[in-house]
C-alpha cells in the first residue's frame, strides 16, 4: 500500500508565474531550514549526551524576522545563516506556514492543532519604522506593542510572560526569568509554537510494558514502552545502511492536515553519533519518509517527556552567527527596524540574549509540545517486503514535521537518550 497515494491534495489550477516563483522560494527555505535544524541538533549534541527538544521551527521565525530589521553585514550574516534561499525565500516560508489550514484549533474530529504565535515589544521613547512594523504584521503575523522598558521593566516581563503563557497552552508561565529584561532593553522579539496531534494508529495503553531502554551499549534502565497492537500490523518503516525511519501520522493526515512523527533508529545501540552526522551531510533525507507499508512484527516506542531550556547565544555563535551579538551603533545594524534621529542612531545595540524553551511529550495517544523563543536587544546608554521490527530500546532522533509533498517544515526535533531524564 502506498501512502503517496493517499497523501497528495487534489489537484489544482497551474499557478500563475508569480505564484510558481513564491512556492519555489518556499520550497528551497524548506530545504534550508531542514540543513538548519540538523546544524542546531549536532552544535546541541556537542555539549553532551543527554535528551534534547527544540523548536527548528521558532528558531527560524525569530532569526528571519530579525534579518528584516537590521542592514549591513549584521543582515547579510543572518541571511547567510538561515540558507542560500535567501531573505525574502525565508520570510515567504514563516508566512507560508502561518497561513496552512491546519494551524487552527482542534476540531471535532482530532484534527493537529498547531499555533504560532509572533510578537515585538519595543520601548516606548523608540518606535518601529513603518515598513517593518508592517512587514512583520503582513509576513510574520506579528503584533507590535510598545512597553516601559526604561522605567518600568518588570511590568514589560510580566506582559511578554503572559503573552507565552497564553501562546503555548500555558507550558511556560515565566519564560523570561526576574531581572533579565532592565532599563536598556529596547526591543524583544518573541515566537511562540503549541502543537497538540493525536495518533492516527493510537497505542493500547493496557499494552503498555516496561522495558530495557540501552542508555548505552552497556547500561540499560527500565522505562514504559509502548506496543504495536492490531492497529500496527503495517507500519511505514523505510531500512536505511545504519539506521531505520518509522514514519506515524497524526490525525486528519489524510484529510490536509498533513502532520506527522518520524523517529530514526540507528541499528547499533551507539550509534546515535554517527547518525547525527550521516542526517547532517544530507538533510534531505528528513523528507524521504516512509511511503510503503511493511509487515511489521514488533514495535515498541518508549513514551518520553523531554524538555529542555537555554540561553542559545552561545550556540548561535558557535555555529557562525556572532555578529548581532556585538554592540554596533543602530544606524549600521537595527535601521531597518527602528525609526531612528541621528542621536538615536549613534547609540550601541546588540542581541544580549536568546532563551529557547521547548518540551515534547509522546504517549499512547498522542503528542504534545510546545516551544518558546525570547530574543532581547539591548542598546547601551540605550524496499522489500520483508517482516520489520521497530524496537526503539536505545537512543534516537525525533522529527514532528508538517507535510508538503516532498517537503516540508520541522516544527520541532530532539534525541531521546534517556526516557527516564
Amino acid at each position: 500500500q502506498d501512502r503517496s497515494a493517499m497523501s497528495k491534495p487534489r489537484k489544482a489550477q497551474p499557478p500563475s508565474e508569480e505564484q510558481a516563483m513564491e512556492e519555489q522560494q518556499v520550497v528551497d527555505a524548506m530545504k534550508d531550514q531542514a540543513a538548519l535544524s540538523m546544524r542546531l541538533l549536532r552544535g546541541l549534541g556537542l555539549r553532551g549526551e543527554q535528551n534534547l527538544a527544540f523548536s527548528p521551527a521558532s528558531f527560524h521565525a525569530i532569526l528571519s524576522l530579525l534579518a528584516a530589521g537590521t542592514t549591513g553585514a549584521i543582515r547579510d550574516q543572518i541571511v547567510s545563516f538561515l540558507g542560500p534561499a535567501g531573505a525574502e525565500a525565508h520570510a515567504a516560508l514563516v508566512s507560508h506556514f502561518g497561513q496552512t489550514p491546519s494551524h487552527q484549533e482542534e476540531d471535532e474530529e482530532g484534527h493537529p492543532m498547531v499555533r504560532c504565535a509572533t510578537g515585538v515589544w519595543v520601548d516606548s521613547s523608540l518606535h518601529l519604522k513603518p515598513t517593518f512594523a508592517t512587514m512583520a504584521a503582513s509576513r510574520f503575523n506579528a503584533e507590535a506593542r510598545a512597553v516601559c522598558f526604561g522605567s518600568n521593566p518588570e511590568q514589560a516581563r510580566s506582559e511578554i510572560n503572559e503573552w507565552f503563557e497564553g501562546e503555548t497552552g500555558g507550558r511556560w508561565k515565566e519564560l523570561v526569568p526576574e531581572g533579565s529584561i532592565n532599563a536598556a532593553t529596547v526591543v524583544v522579539l518573541a515566537n511562540a509554537l503549541y502543537f497538540r496531534g493525536y495518533w492516527y494508529d493510537p497505542f493500547d495503553p493496557e499494552l503498555t510494558q516496561d522495558g530495557d531502554f540501552y542508555v548505552s551499549p552497556g547500561h540499560a534502565v527500565r522505562t514504559p514502552f509502548m506496543v504495536g497492537g492490531y492497529l500496527h500490523e503495517n507500519m511505514c518503516i523505510a531500512c536505511h545502511p545504519g539506521f531505520k525511519v518509522l514514519w506515524m501520522p497524526y490525525c486528519g493526515h489524510y484529510q490536509d492536515c498533513r502532520s506527522s512523527m518520524c523517529i530514526y533508529l540507528p541499528d547499533d545501540r551507539g550509534g546515535l553519533p554517527e547518525l547525527v552526522r550521516a542526517l547532517s551531510s544530507d538533510p534531505s533525507v528528513l523528507f524521504a519518509v516512509p511511503e510503503k507499508l511493511v509487515p511489521t512484527a514488533e514495535l515498541r516506542i518508549p513514551k518520553f517527556d523531554v524538555s529542555q531550556r537555554l540561553e542559545a547565544s552561545h550556540l548561535l555563535r558557535d555555529l557562525g552567527l556572532d555578529l548581532p551579538f556585538r554592540l554596533n551603533p543602530a544606524g549600521q545594524s537595527f535601521s531597518e527596524m527602528l525609526a531612528l534621529d541621528e542621536h538615536d542612531s549613534k547609540m550601541p545595540m546588540a542581541v544580549s540574549s536568546v532563551v529557547h524553551q521547548c518540551s515534547v511529550n509522546i504517549n499512547e495517544q498522542g503528542t504534545v509540545a510546545a516551544a518558546a523563543t525570547d530574543m532581547e536587544i539591548l542598546g547601551c546608554c540605550l524496499p522489500s517486503e520483508k517482516v520489520v521490527d521497530f524496537v526503539a530500546d536505545h537512543p534516537f532522533l525525533f522529527f514532528i514535521i508538517k507535510e508538503e509533498d516532498n517537503n516540508g517544515v520541522i516544527l520541532f526535533a530532539g534525541q531521546v537518550v534517556n526516557p527516564l531524564s
